[in-house]
């Protein structure tokens, strides 16, 4: 089945194979698709990149049962239960993994937004046009019908305050505090009200 939205999405389509009930989302380079069991190996290869690991809150060693365990029982578990929608973001054409994003519901119509990418992704606007498409997914009544999407990082997490920033999301001008590893820190919190 395939549907054009006014959204901005190229194409949303319902893929056979799909570990879930998630749609196939499409620009015009890019395919976001449910994860499936065959993505823990390349899971556990991009956490293991010390730049994902500084900013996403990871086990640290990572090992194969992380990776097993997002996959399996976050990813798929989630999308299943409808409490959550994490997309692998594939290049259109090669269908190489690139990156992941993921919305996880919160209380009320909202949830929040979550992100990482692939090392040789970056710097590419991969992630922006991935996060514009997931949100305006999220926030239609095709998708999650959210009213509102949450977005925090750690302050000094420059790439994901300007995905944040290039996708819209208002940028709160006050930090949060945050416990990182055990440490007080500080965050940036954002948010994308549906209209």
């Amino acid at each position: 089945m395939l549907l054009h939205h006014e959204l901005g999405m190229d194409s949303v389509t319902t893929d056979s194979l799909a570990s879930s009930d998630l749609p196939v989302l499409t620009t015009d380079r890019l395919r976001l698709r449910p994860f499936c069991t065959d993505d823990t190996d390349w899971v556990l290869d991009v956490s293991l990149d010390p730049e994902i690991q500084h900013w996403v809150s990871l086990p640290i060693p990572y090992q194969r049962p992380h990776a097993h365990y997002f996959v399996h029982s976050i990813a798929i578990a989630k999308a299943r239960s409808g409490t959550a929608a994490e997309f692998a973001i594939d290049d259109g054409v090669t269908r190489q993994p690139l990156g992941r994003v993921g919305l996880h519901r919160k209380p009320g119509e909202s949830a929040e937004i979550g992100f990482w990418l692939a090392a040789n992704a970056r710097g590419s606007g991969v992630m922006t046009d991935a996060v514009r498409v997931v949100c305006r997914w999220g926030l239609s009544s095709a998708g999650m019908q959210l009213r509102r999407i949450a977005w925090h990082a750690r302050v000094g997490n420059v790439a994901s305050r300007r995905v944040a920033e290039r996708v819209g999301l208002t940028i709160h001008p006050y930090t949060e505090q945050l416990t990182w590893r055990g440490q007080p820190t500080e965050k940036c919190v954002g948010e994308l009200m549906a209209p």
